[in-house]
């Protein structure tokens, strides 16, 4: 039996070890019941001190971190910013100068199932211009409906987005369960092909489900997977608009 894909990000100010909650079922959420651990198949920890590179765990390798101020111009060149994190070290995101590219790691495989879970603890909740969601992690073809978002929309409402093909379908949290400001909070989405339903966890608490087609999701074809930014940003007077804001 193959297993389900479990996809981590622990920390991004996102640092430090997390209890996910790999296909953790609502019930067991809800009652803070524990299941078995499920090994992921990527995990970034973002625990280096230094440099423009984030080490993926599972595969050792090293994604580059970009940052505007790597190759500065009116400036001296500087590293990422990190800070504490939840545990351990964080890395500093603002939706435009910082942000992780994967090309691919692990073999994510959607159609047995899916976990993404994320320490986040925002500062600022960005408008929504041209009504896209704040990307937290992502790797979506939106025209094309297929692919995945986890983020959030104003005021901090969790969202979760997967395509199928014919449909992008987006289960949100509750409006009065965000994503609090200048407070971690742990974030899981979670993909049952059995039950045909996105869920959205909150603190281990279900705060929304969606129901979704009968057919297994579609992989995003050659779209990197990027962490920190949204892969199809809004341009503004030819630069991209900050569509992420955590701290």
């Amino acid at each position: 039996m193959r297993r389900r894909t479990a996809l981590r990000v622990v920390s991004a100010v996102a640092g430090g070890a997390v209890l996910p909650l790999s296909f953790a079922p609502a019930h067991a959420a809800a009652s803070g019941g524990r299941t078995s651990p499920r090994s992921p198949v990527a995990r970034w920890d973002f625990e280096e001190r230094a440099g423009s590179v984030a080490r993926e765990a599972v595969s050792g390798s090293a994604n580059p971190v970009g940052y505007v101020f790597t190759d500065a111009r009116y400036k001296p060149d500087s590293d990422p910013v990190r800070r504490r994190g939840v545990s351990g070290r964080a890395l500093y995101f603002d939706g435009y100068s910082t942000f992780v590219t994967a090309e691919g790691p692990g073999e994510l495989d959607f159609a047995d199932g899916m976990t993404i879970d994320v320490w986040i603890a925002p500062y600022a909740y960005e408008h929504g211009i041209d009504g896209k969601p704040q990307a937290l992690i992502n790797q979506h073809d939106p025209d094309a409906r297929t692919g995945f978002l986890l983020g959030l929309r104003r005021f901090g409402q969790i969202v979760f987005q997967l395509g199928f093909g014919t449909d992008l379908v987006e289960v949100k949290g509750a409006p009065d369960q965000p994503a609090d400001k200048n407070r971690w909070t742990h974030v899981a989405a979670t993909y049952d092909p059995a039950a045909h339903q996105l869920r959205l966890y909150r603190d281990g608490m279900p705060i929304g489900t969606a129901t979704t087609p009968d057919q297994p999701p579609v992989q995003a074809a050659g779209v990197p997977l990027l962490i920190g930014k949204h892969n199809r940003p809004t341009l503004l007077n030819g630069s991209s608009t900050p569509t992420c804001t955590w701290a």
